[in-house]
């Protein structure tokens, strides 16, 4: 008995020993200096393109260290601060969240229609031998970059249709005049997925905007190596403006020397990097790794939240047999979600989360809470299933092929998965495999097959029906057209009467209505997780600011080499 006493007591001492280090550690306050190694959310894919202007989703990614928006997500209220918001959305900062970034202060103006940004002075653009010496940000540089995002031959379409003109009233005060009122102006070109401000200089480099040589901007790093298949390199900004306040002392900005962003498409080879401290940071990790990982690396820390969008299956709406809702219904009910939860993610994923997530609480309904037609969607039922598609005239069933992009083995045996499922109700699906950026190419270029397997990213409360489901747009690959959708989401969005408030709830209904209409087989949302080992400091699971972009949150992080040596590594 004493000898267990002795045992308990110096676990205790040793225990209380590791606290006192690691709160003496922090005391410390900010280091300045070594390399901060990551994985981002998706680690086995290159870069796209480094032209703001071709308007991959994945832009963010990789220029978002370099690169800055007119605003961001303001951390301060999140997990570090307040708590108002764990920002790990990539396209819904709410408002009240929301502070400046290259612009120190904005008015909104109802009559006129106007929003006029006052940039800060003393923002430089980097200096990149061959494209561009430094020099200050201007309101030109402003009006430039966004006159060039609209006209673009790769512009989405109406995303700044709103705007109708742009007044510099003088070198930091730009005015933006409006044709009509937009709800979420702020994600169109405040900190949204496309609205990056870019140099004029790196479009006239030779070689032109889309080579990674020639990319530069106002952030706090600066790309400075890229090997295709292999890692992307940011070196510090020293000249960079922001700094941030700790303990009631202000900092600059950034802390780390460099940022090195592994690209690894191998699972086993990410878990290995990262159990063996050579990455630092995991932004996204399958749960099934993570049991594994806390007890043979139990130091590492953890956060937890629901995947940025569903996979899906898009069914083509223009086409037989999908243009019938009946058969889109049977497709949905011969899904047994339940068991896919249990047996397939161990019970770490969520069955509803379509169009949005429970994350979204002010234009999400729950499962219980939908009309019984939408609920009716995530019941496991293939009988019925049987008798819809036999109304449907399909009484034997049919063929049809769906594409799959290779993005990982989770996709692949999910599409597995779906394929048991329809043959239980004589329905033959067909994948086929392809890369990612030709399957993203077919479905932007509308050649893509009856059904398509995607990541439907949530987008925000406004943008996420607008993006999936609006007629003709770029995102929706299930060649969804239906009028009241779109009249219903401009009349919502356009209204400058509408509170806040209202508007959501306007787009609460509609989400339910798209919903309804069963555009995809809904498959459940998987939990990931973000893994740090605790040299990583100033870290407290925040994954956006805003538009795919994490560079502002990694500018924040430092490493305590001391504690990293110590532990071996």
């Amino acid at each position: 008995m004493k000898s267990k006493k002795y045992v308990r007591s110096l676990f205790l001492t040793l225990f209380l020993l590791s606290c006192a280090l690691v709160v003496g550690a922090a005391d410390k306050g900010p280091q300045y200096g070594g390399t901060l190694t990551i994985l981002e959310m998706s680690p086995t894919v290159n870069p796209m393109s480094w032209d703001v202007i071709d308007m991959n989703w994945k832009h963010g990614y990789d220029t978002g260290f370099y690169m800055e928006h007119l605003l961001m997500g303001d951390l301060q209220k999140g997990p570090r601060g307040t708590r108002q918001y764990d920002f790990a959305e990539h396209a819904w900062i709410p408002p009240e969240v929301t502070r400046g970034e290259l612009v120190e202060k904005w008015e909104v103006k109802k009559n006129p229609l106007q929003i006029i940004f006052h940039l800060r002075k003393g923002v430089m653009w980097q200096d990149k031998p061959g494209v561009m010496k430094a020099r200050e940000l201007t309101a030109e540089d402003l009006v430039y970059s966004f006159t060039r995002m609209k006209t673009s031959r790769k512009a989405i379409p109406d995303s700044m249709s709103f705007i109708d003109r742009f007044e510099i009233k003088d070198p930091h005060t730009l005015i933006v005049h409006l044709k009509e009122w937009n709800v979420e102006w702020y994600y169109r070109i405040g900190w949204g997925n496309y609205d990056a401000i870019q140099a004029p200089e790196q479009e006239k480099a030779p070689g032109g905007a889309g080579r990674w040589e020639n990319a530069t901007g106002t952030g706090p790093y600066m790309i400075t190596e890229y090997k295709e298949g292999h890692s992307q390199i940011y070196t510090k900004n020293p000249k960079y403006w922001d700094s941030e306040t700790i303990g009631g002392k202000k900092y600059k900005l950034p802390y780390t020397d460099r940022i090195v962003m592994m690209i690894i498409k191998d699972e086993a080879t990410q878990i290995a990097s990262l159990r063996t401290g050579k990455l630092d940071l995991v932004m996204a990790m399958n749960w099934k790794n993570v049991a594994d990982l806390k007890k043979t690396n139990p130091q590492l820390q953890w956060s937890k939240h629901l995947g940025g969008g569903n996979f899906t299956m898009a069914m083509r709406m223009d086409r037989k047999p999908f243009d019938d809702i009946r058969v889109r219904r049977a497709m949905n009910m011969a899904i047994n979600r339940k068991e896919i939860i249990d047996k397939f993610y161990g019970g770490n994923a969520e069955m509803h989360t379509y169009p949005f997530p429970p994350t979204f609480k002010s234009v999400y309904t729950p499962l219980e809470k939908l009309p019984p037609s939408a609920r009716e969607l995530f019941s496991y039922n293939p009988e019925k299933a049987k008798k819809l598609l036999a109304e449907a005239g399909y009484p034997n069933g049919f063929s049809f092929k769906a594409q799959i992009p290779t993005v990982g083995q989770t996709a692949l045996d999910i599409g597995a998965l779906v394929t048991g499922y329809l043959a239980k109700i004589g329905v033959t699906m067909e994948l086929e495999t392809m890369d990612y950026p030709s399957s993203m190419s077919m479905m932007m270029k509308k050649t893509h097959s009856a059904g398509f397997f995607f990541s439907n990213g949530f987008g925000g409360p406004f943008n996420g029906i607008w993006k999936n489901f609006s007629t003709g747009f770029l995102w929706n690959p299930h060649m969804m057209s239906d009028p009241y959708l779109d009249k219903t989401h401009d009349e919502i969005t356009t209204n400058p009467k509408l509170t806040e408030k209202q508007a959501l709830e306007g787009i609460k209904k509609l989400a339910v209505y798209a919903l309804d209409q069963a555009p995809a087989i809904i498959l459940p949302t998987a939990y990931n997780y973000t893994a740090w080992w605790p040299w990583v400091k100033n870290y407290y699971g925040e994954r956006r600011v805003g538009g795919q972009r994490s560079g502002p949150i990694h500018a924040r992080i430092w490493i305590d080499q001391d504690m990293k040596k110590k532990m071996g590594y």
